[in-house]
């Protein structure tokens, strides 16, 4: 790796455990500049601004979520569990890194958040594309899907499933600022999984996108974190 990539890299790291103990608002650029030592120069060469280096955060968020997945569904010998295991993993709510969550969220009611909501889908797009429409030929070839371009098959789902996670995430936030229960999320999500197969010509109930008591599960987590900002 280059000694500029390192750098990059670097500021990346530091910037991500001061936002997710912090909060993005609450730190600074020069906050990342005090722990690494380093100038404005520096920073300001690698990055344009602070929103730009969250956006470049979830893109390194996807890309290793995006490997984590592709490594867990490797053990998984039936190819639809698999595809349907991929589908999933586009989802970033069960991630392991729920700081990463909790920080994420604040951010996305705000004008800026959504440039970095939007850069977040693409880069999971970007992130599990290959992954899906390989899998998605495997499952052609097998006849259990019925779909003539993998390609153009495997973006229509990413679409439809980055919908999805962003939907949820707005009614967590609203749930959770108005410090309610999360609302019941099945009809929705029912919905999704439906025009997913769809889109696959898969067989119905095979495309388990979201596993409802882990969401629930995570929208108390959230609406206490809420209660306690």
């Amino acid at each position: 790796m280059k000694k500029g990539d390192i750098k990059k890299q670097e500021i990346l790291t530091v910037a991500e455990d001061l936002f997710c103990r912090k909060g993005y608002e609450e730190t600074s650029v020069q906050d990342i500049l005090d722990v690494l030592h380093s100038s404005k120069g520096s920073f300001y060469h690698h990055y344009e601004s602070k929103e730009s280096l969250l956006e470049a955060m979830c893109v390194r968020r996807a890309e290793q979520i995006a490997r984590k997945c592709a490594e867990e569904s490797e053990a998984i010998p039936d190819p639809c569990r698999k595809l349907s295991r991929l589908m999933a993993g586009v989802i970033p709510l069960s991630d392991e890194r729920l700081s990463f969550l909790l920080m994420l969220l604040p951010v996305f009611t705000t004008q800026e958040g959504k440039s970095v909501r939007n850069c977040y889908c693409d880069a999971l797009a970007n992130a599990f594309r290959p992954l899906i429409a390989e899998q998605i030929r495997r499952c052609a070839e097998e006849e259990i899907v019925n779909c003539r371009d993998a390609e153009i098959s495997a973006s229509l789902c990413l679409l439809v499933v980055n919908d999805l996670w962003c939907r949820i995430c707005d009614r967590m936030i609203s749930a959770a600022g108005a410090g309610e229960e999360m609302p019941d999320m099945t009809p929705m999500i029912n919905q999704i999984r439906i025009a997913v197969e769809r889109i696959l010509s898969a067989p119905y109930g095979s495309m388990a996108l979201v596993q409802l008591q882990d969401l629930k599960l995570l929208g108390d987590q959230i609406r206490l974190h809420w209660k306690a900002r």
